[in-house]
């Protein structure tokens, strides 16, 4: 593992700030609860909902995931085009958790972090530190899956009994621990699958930690100045990864910046700019402007501009209710006197909002004839309380023409619509099939 030294500079004060609030977003997030009692977000896995925002969602809406999905795909191939490893070195819970593991770590030993002469006390309240801050991290991703307010009076109570989310609790946290106290750089080097296609995302006009080579090399040796780079391996020094970001772009390199910030403490010493910032290579080998608009970023902006908005059009015309209708398969379909034909169907009905809905069931053919809905519910209203699911059998009956007789089946649309709020319309489309003759 690599402990990296500290520096100070304009991307670790910007960094720093970017961090925080990602904490405290990741850490507020799960204890937020909206005035309906809805959590502001949680995937309740138990309950098939995720919850956002006020709005809940089931799988019945898979859509709306693949389009979430989607444009988190997206959205990574665009911005490493136009910025490189932003995420990496700005926002990665890899990189956060490492910086915060060593804030702890050099408040308790100072200068002595990471040193082999530590003392051996202080070394193991690190330790504690880490693992205390492992739980309290885990306990909040875990918040997202589960009530924290239910969790932490488990927890104060010693009571677990029909809960599973200890054991994933403390698995994450021993993970946790490990990764951040042991493995750290090793993983963002051979573990992270992000770090392995980057490149293929990134060209010559890509907006990253670039070193400047045409003003460095050939680095100074000794006393002889040749290139601008005094050989101070400053910027290797304060690398977390333990990679040398002069010799180009490297599967390590997180894009955190600390090198940049180091080369510009040596290089103002000799007052000048610094050989290591955000640069494109075609920057540096040329010295033209970069070009954000290019083939590669003009194709994953238009797609990722499609998604979003498609997805926002698909929230915005989403309706909060759930249909499902299923024949009944123990009970076939029949023709009373032969003028009535007969189905009976397995309705389901869900509501995917927090308000009260009441529902009117209607059906009729294609040629708009009204069909008779027979179900448990006086004049086929029901009601359903928010997030209620109601399952039902229903009668579905039809006065057969003669030209209805020579059919396999008569095409019908089922509907069940809000009596108040017109908007919240489903239609069914469903064949009634007519049984064998003999």
């Amino acid at each position: 593992m690599i402990i990296s030294r500290p520096i100070k500079g304009k991307i670790r004060s910007m960094r720093t700030i970017v961090q925080g609030i990602l904490l405290g977003l990741f850490l507020g997030a799960p204890w937020v609860n909206l005035p309906s009692g809805a959590p502001l977000i949680r995937l309740d896995i138990p309950g098939r909902k995720f919850h956002l925002l006020g709005n809940f969602y089931i799988p019945q809406e898979g859509l709306i995931l693949f389009l979430f999905l989607l444009i988190m795909g997206l959205s990574l191939f665009f911005f490493t085009s136009l910025i490189g490893r932003v995420w990496c070195g700005w926002a990665c819970p890899q990189t956060v958790y490492t910086d915060l593991f060593d804030f702890f770590g050099r408040l308790v030993l100072d200068k002595k972090y990471g040193k082999k002469d530590a003392p051996k006390p202080k070394v193991f309240i690190v330790h504690v530190v880490w693992i205390v801050i492992s739980f309290i991290a885990c306990f909040h991703w875990i918040g997202y899956f589960a009530s924290p307010y239910e969790m932490i009076s488990d927890i104060l109570s010693f009571s677990f009994k029909g809960q599973i989310y200890h054991y994933f609790l403390l698995a994450f946290t021993v993970a946790m621990y490990v990764d951040m106290g042991f493995v750290r750089e090793q993983f963002c080097k051979y573990g992270c699958p992000y770090a392995r296609f980057q490149t293929i995302m990134m060209d010559e006009h890509s907006f990253n930690i670039t070193y400047d080579f045409k003003r460095g090399e050939p680095r100074r040796q000794k006393t002889v100045k040749i290139g601008d780079c005094t050989a101070c391996n400053m910027c290797l020094v304060v690398c977390p990864t333990g990679i040398d970001i002069r010799e180009g772009l490297q599967v390590g390199c997180i894009a955190c910046g600390k090198c940049a910030d180091a080369c510009n403490i040596q290089m103002a010493k000799e007052n000048k700019k610094s050989l290591i910032d955000y640069y494109s290579l075609a920057q540096i080998e040329t010295n033209e402007k970069i070009k954000w608009v290019r083939p590669r970023t003009l194709i994953y902006g238009v797609l990722l501009t499609l998604a979003v908005s498609f997805a926002l059009f698909k929230l915005a015309t989403r309706v909060p209710l759930s249909v499902m209708m299923i024949p009944e398969r123990t009970i076939e379909p029949a023709i009373i006197d032969n003028t009535v034909l007969r189905h009976i169907f397995k309705l389901k009905m869900y509501n995917i909002s927090n308000d009260k809905q009441n529902l009117k069931l209607s059906a009729v053919t294609y040629d708009n004839r009204e069909l008779v809905i027979r179900s448990e519910s006086p004049e086929n209203l029901i009601d359903l309380d928010g997030s209620q699911i109601k399952d039902d059998r229903i009668i579905i009956e039809l006065n057969l023409t003669e030209n209805d007789k020579s059919m396999r089946s008569i095409p019908i649309v089922f509907t069940v619509q809000d009596e108040k709020d017109k908007s919240i319309h489903v239609e069914k489309k469903i064949p009634l099939s007519l049984p064998l003759r003999k």
